[in-house]
């Protein structure tokens, strides 16, 4: 296994708090590396977003492009792999791959976290072709104004009520709604009151195909032959923390498995900090930009106070850098 030269910060995680916290750390003069496994939703966003400041309309894919093509024109290091095993202390951490162990003086986590999609047939492959596409949502805190007007499907994924306080809210904006409980598991009575005072009906059966085009889901069958071919989706499921790495290196997590810190993204271990949606917070593009580039700014004080820069980063003078040119949005990682 292949070691690293040891970097100022090692953040893993490319999604926007990151990318954020890659693009002020490099801006400061520090190398950091960047490691991410690809995996995050922005990237396979291909609708636009509205509710982002500075981003409006721009599709979540663009966006990442643009926030990668920042950083790296910063000077930070973007690579993609999959960290599988972290330790050490603040000075000295090391973050193991297939291939190569990695070394930073400090670490960003912002790992995110993992989506329960619906099944299909008993798998969830075949959903992910129409994942974060065309007419499929999971965020009505960032979507809910989109599907004004529509008859919309909620889709509970082993979270029935939390599928029917979805629900609620997004009856204050469509035509329709329907719940779809998918799981064995059924509504609370108070789940149940609130949908039947609002008059909207709950089904409860398993997806046995879907129908769609070029990203766009027309309908889906059930098990039992009925065909659902509302106009949008709303997938409401589990939102588990990505906190492997973090209980390796024994930080507190909060009852739901979320990264406990500080205001400004500090764990109970020196040298660590999180952020984005793996904290306990709103999971919005906005809300993760601004939190890793809070824990950005708490680390470049932190190697400052402790007298710690990499020699690379003292060559020579940075120029802040002009906006990225659109062709450095392609880079591949």
């Amino acid at each position: 296994m292949t070691d690293s030269p040891v970097y100022d910060t090692l953040i893993v995680g490319g999604g926007p708090a990151g990318l954020a916290a890659a693009l002020h750390l490099a801006f400061h003069q520090r190398s950091v590396l960047v490691l991410d496994r690809g995996s995050g939703p922005l990237g396979y966003t291909t609708t636009p977003l509205w509710n982002v400041p500075g981003f409006v309309g721009v599709r979540g894919v663009a966006l990442l492009k643009q926030l990668r093509a920042e950083a790296h024109t910063a000077g930070a290091t973007l690579t993609k792999g999959n960290a599988l095993r972290v330790s050490g202390e603040l000075g000295d951490f090391r973050i193991e791959t297939e291939t190569v162990t990695y070394r930073a003086r400090t670490l960003l986590l912002a790992t995110g976290v993992a989506r329960h999609h619906p099944r299909v047939g008993g798998h969830h492959a075949p959903w992910l072709a129409y994942a974060a596409k065309g007419n499929t949502y999971y965020c009505p805190d960032c979507e809910a104004p989109e599907i004004q007007g529509q008859h919309v499907l909620v889709i509970g994924v082993d979270a029935p009520d939390s599928a029917a306080g979805v629900a609620l809210t997004l009856s204050e904006f469509a035509q329709s709604v329907t719940v779809l409980l998918t799981g064995e598991a059924g509504l609370s009575e108070s789940a149940a009151d609130r949908l039947r005072e609002r008059g909207i009906p709950v089904q409860m059966g398993e997806i046995a195909a879907l129908e769609g085009r070029r990203g766009h889901l027309d309908a889906l069958t059930l098990e039992d032959g009925s065909r659902l071919a509302p106009d949008a989706f709303f997938v409401v499921g589990p939102k588990l923390p990505r906190h492997e790495l973090a209980m390796q290196l024994g930080l507190e997590l909060s009852a739901k498995g979320h990264i406990q810190t500080g205001w400004r993204g500090q764990t109970n271990v020196a040298g660590v900090w999180a952020a984005g949606d793996v904290q306990p917070q709103t999971q919005q593009v906005s809300v993760a930009l601004g939190s890793g580039n809070m824990a950005a700014v708490m680390i470049d004080q932190t190697l400052t106070r402790l007298g710690l820069r990499s020699p690379a980063a003292q060559l020579s003078a940075v120029t802040p850098p002009p906006s990225a040119s659109p062709r450095l949005s392609s880079m591949s990682l």
